[in-house]
């Protein structure tokens, strides 16, 4: 047996039909399990003694003054050959904020809530994840090597601070340009042939010149977060669908495109299990000569052409599919505005404590037996076996707690209004 296993590659998980659990929870080797542990005493120590904040001390960049007038600040939109910005158009940098009924909006972010110490911002980044999920993403990401991954995941924490995600998961869409999510340039729907939910991208939809930069940053970042509330075990990736059809020159955003990929490869690594590219034209083709160079290989090898919905129909079951992509689901994407007091569990201070609460004696319970479990000393099977179980029935416990706490400090989305994904988290198409 392999010390360190190796997945599938991509296309041959679907061909057949069973997802590569290699180097997953449940699914480790040996080796693999060791490496886990000799991370998890690395970070343990470092949640422990990086009492300074993660980031720097500085005042907040976001605030809801910035969505009452419509935007975050910053200058420009532009796109991939610098296509002048609209300034003067309303909706240049109107926000949802700024249409949506006003009882929608949730109350004003608490400074008090902005992680600032490493232990903080890891907690916030586990609330969709198994605490060792995360961990074995950046294990996986950073080939085993324990040192680098560790280095990888303070610094993604870091980021998470830098950029306040905290405060953009709890404002949600009503700090997001109002005209992106409208378009629908990047809606979730359903889940590919492994279970992997599909994120649809229409390409001839996007105008990078109709909004700053910085929103449509904000934007690509809260579609991940979102992406993350779909993730059900034992998928632990999203399937990309760009659809090419009608696409021009002018769609395109290459500066977007860098960044997308930068924080995938950094910030949400192994997030992505299938990049499907539909009906490319000559005008994608030719670019794709340009970019493909530049991709990090892994996340090339998980590009795939699709010319015909029979080709589409290979990753995607066709009743997941939509009717204009040869399939028979007959979902169409149409934004729904937040609705009047679809946020009332974030105003109740009260319950919000006790699901914080909650969920910090969990956090607390976890760290305390991952550290026995973690330990240097050599531990007989018995022993492993016992903490493992242990540390399940913890797992659970905190999975259950942030599942209540959820509701207190993240604004419902478009999938909680149209029945998709309800208070408990859990996602019926």
């Amino acid at each position: 047996m392999a010390l360190v296993s190796t997945p599938a590659p991509a296309v041959d998980q679907y061909e057949r039909g069973a997802l590569s659990r290699a180097g997953t929870l449940g699914h480790l080797t040996a080796q693999e399990t060791a490496l886990l542990r000799a991370l998890w005493r690395k970070l343990l120590e470092a949640l422990r003694t990086a009492a300074a904040p993660a980031a720097g001390p500085g005042p907040a960049k976001r605030s809801v003054r910035g969505l009452q007038a419509g935007g975050n600040g910053g200058n420009g939109g532009g796109g991939w050959f610098g296509f002048g910005a609209k300034a003067e158009d309303v909706a240049y940098r109107q926000t949802v904020h700024a249409v949506a009924p006003a009882s929608s909006a949730p109350p004003e972010f608490d400074g008090a809530r902005r992680a600032r110490t490493v232990r903080e911002a890891f907690w916030a980044a586990t609330l969709c994840d198994h605490p060792d999920v995360l961990v074995l993403r950046f294990l996986r990401a950073r080939k085993w090597k324990v040192d680098d991954a560790l280095q990888m995941l303070l610094a993604c924490l870091r980021w998470r601070v830098d950029e306040e995600i905290d405060w953009l998961n709890w404002h949600g869409e009503s700090a997001l340009n109002y005209a992106l999510l409208q378009r629908g340039i990047g809606a979730l729907r359903k889940t590919d042939r492994l279970g992997q939910p599909v994120l649809h991208i229409p390409v001839r939809l996007n105008d990078p010149s109709a909004q700053p930069r910085e929103q449509i940053i904000d934007y690509t970042i809260y579609l991940m977060e979102v992406a993350r509330i779909h993730l059900r075990p034992p998928a632990e990736k999203v399937c990309l669908l760009f659809d090419t059809t009608d696409m021009s020159v002018a769609n395109m955003d290459w500066t977007f495109f860098k960044t997308f990929l930068n924080y995938l490869e950094h910030y949400y690594p192994e997030c992505l299990g299938l990049v499907l590219i539909y009906n490319a034209s000559w005008v994608f083709y030719s670019l794709w000569k340009l970019i493909s160079p530049l991709l990090d290989p892994v996340v090339a090898s998980k590009v795939h052409f699709a010319s015909s919905p029979p080709d589409l129909q290979k990753f995607i079951a066709p009743d997941a599919l939509p009717v204009h992509l040869g399939g028979t689901d007959a979902f169409k994407y149409e934004y729904a505005l937040p609705t009047a007091n679809e946020n009332y569990h974030m105003r109740d201070d009260d319950a919000r404590s006790r699901a914080d609460a909650q969920r910090a004696a969990a956090a607390d319970r976890f760290e305390a037996a991952t550290a026995a479990w973690a330990a240097e000393a050599v531990l007989d099977a018995a022993a492993l076996e016992s903490l493992d179980a242990e540390r399940a029935r913890i797992a659970a416990d905190l999975a259950a707690a942030n599942r209540s706490l959820d509701k207190h400090i993240r604004a419902r989305t478009l999938y909680h209004r149209i029945g998709v994904i309800d208070d408990a988290m859990a996602v019926r198409w």
